[in-house]
């Protein structure tokens, strides 16, 4: 079989799309996951949609401006994983709060998957909503939504990223962030609320009690407890949160088309 250039660009094309995807993915841009496997799978992929994705008819003949279309495909990659993305974030940042009431935000720990320090208890809810995402099939989305994306914008075609609508979209994704942040940790925020003022009236009853050393005892103990009872509701949320993230990707790609 003879490949000619056109087929070559194609292939490349899509292959920086998917790349593209993989940098911001959930799972996919995992520090703990070798990059040569995470090349491996991208290489996989773009073979599999090779012959099967729609391809723009004016591409360019010239060095630079093939460039430019692979910066734009690794663009439209990158759109899709942050957005992607941006629940996992929410959820970590909802484990922030949660450390921040519970005593525990001096308790961090570096992150090999973030490359940064975060908390224990932000660890703990990324890592079980990793997995909650896992059993229902979350990859599947992103990459039906990847090959979905090929439909919508053909592989090649140039896209207009300045689009007004893309940076409305973008700060109601930011508000989505930390109002999905603030839902998850409200349960164990009104918990320790309620523990800070029993301690209160515990203070003004008997003085000689040292409520403050008590406090950090009771509530890492209350918080984790509190957290265990909320699994189910996380479940729930998460599952909830993966139809809005599908209903944003696709807003998203329409607005930049």
């Amino acid at each position: 079989m003879i490949i000619s250039i056109g087929q070559i660009m194609s292939f490349l094309l899509i292959l920086a799309r998917i790349l593209g995807v993989f940098i911001q993915a959930p799972l996919f841009n995992s520090r703990s996951i070798a990059v040569f496997f995470k090349v491996g799978t991208a290489i996989w992929i773009a073979s599999a949609l090779w012959f099967v994705t729609p391809i723009t008819t004016n591409l360019p003949t010239g060095l630079a401006g093939f460039l430019l279309r692979l910066i734009s495909e690794v663009a439209i990659g990158y759109l899709i994983g942050f957005i992607c993305n941006i629940l996992f974030i929410g959820l970590q940042a909802a484990g922030e709060l949660m450390d921040m009431q519970m005593g525990l935000s001096v308790a961090t720990a570096l992150d090999p998957v973030f490359g940064a320090v975060i908390s224990v208890v932000g660890r703990l809810i990324f890592m079980a909503a990793l997995f909650i995402f896992l059993i229902i099939n979350g990859h599947h989305l992103i990459l039906a939504t990847l090959q979905q994306s090929f439909t919508m914008i053909p592989a090649g075609q140039m896209v207009n990223f300045a689009s007004p609508q893309l940076a409305g979209e973008m700060i109601e994704l930011g508000r989505m962030l930390w109002y999905t942040a603030v839902r998850i940790a409200a349960p164990i925020i009104l918990i320790i609320f309620l523990s800070d003022f029993s301690f209160g009236i515990v203070s003004r009853v008997a003085p000689q009690v040292n409520v403050f050393m008590l406090g950090f005892q009771v509530k890492p103990s209350l918080g984790l407890l509190g957290i265990l009872f909320t699994l189910p509701i996380l479940v729930k949320q998460i599952s909830k949160l993966m139809e809005i993230m599908g209903e944003k990707l696709l807003a998203a790609l329409m607005f930049i088309k």
